[in-house]
């Protein structure tokens, strides 16, 4: 299902936008979908009322395969920021650079955030809501990898608010695993954070706290529920 969305989603690269992300928002609701149905997988999600009603960046933990997939549900319509070899790939990378993702070289440095800030403010002044994992690359629960900067100079640069999110999917949904454990996954979206006033430091910093904060709050509790605790 994969590689046919992806192939339609490159070979229509010449329409509007909206009808692209249609088949985004399709392979979305089959694949969540399929996971309730055959895996017995869910999620609950909490502070939808602190999603803003115009651009914003998303910064999310990541843990799991899940939440590249889920959080587009939440947002629309999403441009990714991504590793520029990803676009490489057969189908799945020209089906990212049909949707217009950021493709950043990441070993050159400032010139890859200036891009990623030029790139950034133009989608996002469309009404268009950039999604970013400030660590890079996924995290087991209960851990962390610093938070990289890049999201926080484009909030302090553009103006535009940074929308937290914290969810415990990496504890039904491994990485590297193909295992997923039945069960609600619990998604958690905070407050927008303004940069107004703030450095690119004080804004990532802000973020990291909240989420790590959150995610140990909601790994603590569904633990107790699978204890019949709660």
């Amino acid at each position: 299902m994969v590689l046919v969305l992806a192939s339609i989603a490159s070979l229509i690269f010449f329409t509007p936008l909206g009808i692209r992300m249609l088949v985004v928002h399709f392979w979305i609701n089959y694949s969540l979908f399929c996971l309730r149905l055959f895996c017995g997988l869910r999620y609950q999600v909490e502070g939808l009322e602190h999603i803003p009603e115009h651009g914003f960046i998303v910064m999310s933990k990541h843990s799991s395969t899940w939440e590249t997939i889920a959080i587009q549900r939440f947002f629309r319509p999403m441009v990714w920021a991504v590793k520029r070899e990803l676009t490489w790939i057969p189908f799945f990378g020209w089906a990212l650079w049909a949707l217009d993702a950021i493709a950043l070289n990441r070993g050159t440095g400032r010139k890859a955030i200036n891009q990623l800030v030029k790139e950034s403010r133009q989608h996002m002044d469309k009404g268009r809501i950039l999604m970013l994992f400030p660590e890079g690359t996924r995290v087991p629960p209960g851990q962390s990898k610093p938070f990289k900067l890049g999201g926080a100079i484009v909030s302090h640069q553009t103006g535009y608010s940074v929308l937290p999110i914290a969810h415990n999917a990496g504890e039904y949904w491994p990485r590297h695993s193909w295992i997923k454990w039945p069960g609600t996954i619990r998604v958690v979206i905070g407050r927008p954070i303004d940069p107004q006033g703030k450095s690119p430091e004080q804004i990532i910093a802000e973020v990291k706290t909240w989420i790590l904060a959150e995610c140990e709050r909601i790994s603590d509790s569904s633990q107790l529920q699978r204890l019949g605790v709660l």
